[in-house]
């Protein structure tokens, strides 16, 4: 498991690239399986990467907000959906991680990193990142 982010924790900064890039980089020195994903904040409609769509046990792309908490660890929800009010009130770079169930009912870790660019007025802009998974094989429980 990465050790910069247990399941349950995460962090959202002011906007910055340098510590996107750098948490990215992280995840993917791991061997962990990155996926962009994407959420139009007008619409509150998140698009995710198809492998991440059958991990989270998703049916349909995009996705709302709910369909996605609902595949974490349900202790965990209230930690992910503050960190995702914060990243939705400024400009930010924010990272959780979180625990999920796969389609064996084993608990696997789900990171994600990502980063809000906000327009002046309202609800304007977008949430864009990627979703972390260990590939099969690499899972730490």
């Amino acid at each position: 498991m990465l050790n910069f982010m247990t399941p349950g924790s995460g962090a959202v900064k002011p906007l910055s690239l340098e510590a996107h890039e750098a948490w990215t980089r992280r995840v993917s020195q791991t061997g962990c399986l990155v996926e962009p994903w994407r959420c139009d904040l007008s619409s509150g409609a998140f698009v995710v990467g198809s492998r991440t769509l059958a991990v989270l046990g998703l049916r349909r792309n995009p996705c709302g907000i709910i369909d996605l908490v609902r595949a974490y660890d349900e202790g965990d929800r209230s930690t992910i959906l503050n960190i995702l009010e914060r990243a939705t009130e400024s400009s930010s770079s924010f990272c959780f991680s979180t625990t999920i169930r796969s389609g064996t009912g084993h608990p696997s870790p789900l990171y994600c990193i990502g980063n809000s660019t906000l327009r002046e007025r309202g609800a304007e802009g977008s949430l864009e990142g990627v979703f972390a998974l260990p590939e099969t094989g690499k899972l730490s429980a």
